[in-house]
Order: structure tokens, then C-alpha cells, then sequence
């Protein structure tokens, strides 16, 4: 299934749109994901996961796009992405969930983040839903973010 297509060429780098959408708790986020799989409904939720540079803690931002949101929520998963996802501050304590350009993007092209950051989970593919990326690097299966369980 195609996603989201660029119209004209994107720098490496450049910024693509925010995935925008409504700030969740962790409890609200698993009842939405938990109703959304009842209802064979889509899951558009987003869970960024930020280490601090003091200590050992991570900040955690859970984002729903499904009612509130934007065209962000249209890129779809890759396990050889043409963009990332970043966290950006300007003013306020909680981010903004930005995307760019991870490489050059040419015209025509889908465009598509890992979406667990590029890190692979250490789990049996049969906890996870079946990748279709195609890439050659393919995991087999979609990423799990097993915080919000």
C-alpha cells in the first residue's frame, strides 16, 4: 500500500511536516491502540522515546493523529527509510514531533521513517504485524512499542 508520494525533490535534511495530533497518556494510548485492533480500525499512534543526556531516564511522547492530526500520519513504515523523525523544542517542555529528509528524496518518491528509529526489537516475528516494505533490509515484521503494555 502506497502512502504518502513528494510532488518535487527534498534536500537531505530538509523538513518534510510535523506528525501532528493529540497529546496522550500512556493508559489512554493503550485503550485507543486496544479499541482500534477490536474495531480493525487504523493505528496512527506514535511513541517517541527520548533518553535524557542526565541519567538513565527517557522522556516519552505518545502522539494520536487519528482525529486531530495532519498529513503526517500518511508516511508509513520502512526498514529503509528516506526520513526521520526528531523532537523539537521551541518554547515548551513537550516537542514537537518533526520530519525530515534523511536523505536526498527525489520527486515521485514515497516517503517513509522506521517506525522504531531504525532500532530492532529483540522479539519473534510472530509478535508483530507483517512488514510489506519490500527493502532488502526488511525485518519481516512491523516494530512494536511494547511501553504502552
Amino acid at each position: 500500500m502506497v502512502g504518502l508520494l513528494t510532488t518535487g525533490n527534498i534536500p537531505k535534511g530538509g523538513f518534510i511536516c510535523e506528525y501532528a495530533g493529540e497529546i496522550l497518556t500512556r493508559n489512554e494510548a493503550s485503550r485507543r491502540i486496544n479499541l482500534n485492533e477490536q474495531n480493525l480500525g487504523m493505528n496512527y499512534i506514535l511513541v517517541m522515546n527520548e533518553q535524557r543526556e542526565e541519567g538513565n531516564s527517557t522522556n516519552i511522547t505518545i502522539i494520536d493523529p487519528s482525529k486531530k492530526g495532519n498529513i503526517g500520519r500518511y508516511l508509513n513504515h520502512s526498514c529503509d527509510p528516506n526520513c526521520e523523525i526528531r523532537s523539537v523544542r521551541v518554547d515548551c517542555p513537550i516537542p514537537k514531533i518533526a520530519i525530515f529528509a534523511k536523505r536526498d528524496i527525489s520527486a515521485g518518491e514515497e516517503l517513509c521513517f522506521h517506525y522504531n528509529g531504525g532500532q530492532i526489537e529483540k522479539q519473534p516475528k510472530f509478535e508483530g504485524k507483517t512488514c510489506l516494505c519490500g527493502a532488502v533490509n526488511c525485518a519481516g515484521f512491523m516494530p512494536f512499542n511494547n511501553l504502552l503494555f
